[in-house]
């Protein structure tokens, strides 16, 4: 697609991958959304994904992607780079998978990115606000109320603003229908619950990056119940749960794993209620799950 007009391929910003089709690439820059072909040499394992920065250069009258600049961080499901808010949303109906919220919260600290939990169908309940406040209240930056139904999303609009958000959580929760809500028109299809089994089939197949406004865009993810923490080991998983890490110094042993050490501090806690007791008890569930996760990995015969 020819350019309409020059763009500053100097600037990073004024080229931001919104989304990627085979050897074609949605690029959003200063000048519009432009549709350019890659540089060959930017094919394989990395490539070019949404999110990306990139350059573009003139070659016979049209703009190709020439560069990939460093990414600050990337997620693997979805395929996305340079985030700089995960929303994860949540809802009354489906019943809410608080390890899911726990493993996106981990994943987020462990690329630096922001996080705000969103109470989504406030329309029918607020029952579950409580319970999120209790559990994530001191460890989230923040935690809105909306209501795609309704159009509230002047909040959620607010924590958007400047800034690569991405929407993540299970179906049904309502986030191809809040991104809707914010836009004000159809762009992301959506669908209703089974009553049968109260969860909703997958709407969202490809991660596209939609712009809300000057410098601030959104991506709805496919709907998942699960997300794997790669790369974390059992010893290194308190360190991404910040109320431990501010107990951590009052436990006995340094090295605590909090899971089974006399003199820790965090079970204390946690037994009192001064810590959410189902997040503590999350947290050794998953404690033993990567425990068993490595077993697996190192036991004889297995290749790796």
């Amino acid at each position: 697609m020819k350019a309409t007009s020059a763009i500053d391929t100097n600037n990073a910003h004024a080229a931001r991958v919104i989304k990627a089709m085979s050897n074609l690439f949605a690029v959003d820059t200063d000048s519009g959304v432009l549709t350019c072909p890659a540089r060959k040499k930017l094919k394989g394992e990395a490539g070019i994904i949404a999110g990306d920065f990139v350059r573009l250069e003139q070659e016979g009258g049209a703009y190709v992607v020439s560069e990939i600049l460093p990414r600050k961080n990337s997620l693997i499901r979805p395929l996305v780079a340079n985030i700089d808010r995960l929303v994860a949303v949540a809802a009354l109906i489906p019943k809410p998978d608080f390890f899911l919220i726990d493993k996106l919260i981990i994943n987020a600290n462990r690329q630096d990115i922001d996080i705000v939990l969103c109470l989504n169908k406030s329309d029918l309940s607020t029952e579950l606000y409580a319970e999120l406040c209790a559990q994530y209240g001191e460890i989230v930056d923040k935690i809105i109320i909306t209501s795609a139904a309704d159009g509230e999303v002047s909040e959620l609009k607010s924590v958007l603003s400047n800034k690569l958000s991405c929407l993540a959580g299970q179906s049904a929760v309502g986030k191809s229908s809040l991104i809707n809500a914010l836009i004000g028109k159809p762009v992301q299809k959506t669908d209703v619950i089974s009553e049968k089994a109260e969860r909703g089939k997958n709407t969202t197949t490809r991660a596209e990056i939609l712009k809300l406004a000057q410098n601030s865009y959104i991506i709805d993810t496919p709907g998942f119940s699960m997300l794997d923490i790669h790369g974390v080991l059992p010893e290194e998983l308190a360190l991404y749960y910040p109320e431990y890490v501010e107990v951590l110094p009052d436990c006995r042993y340094r090295g605590c794993t909090h899971t089974a050490e006399p003199g820790c501090r965090v079970r204390e806690l946690a037994s009192e209620g001064g810590l959410s007791r189902s997040r503590y008890e999350r947290y050794c569930a998953m404690f033993s799950e990567l425990n068993a996760v490595g077993a697996r990995r190192s036991a004889p015969g297995r290749k790796t």
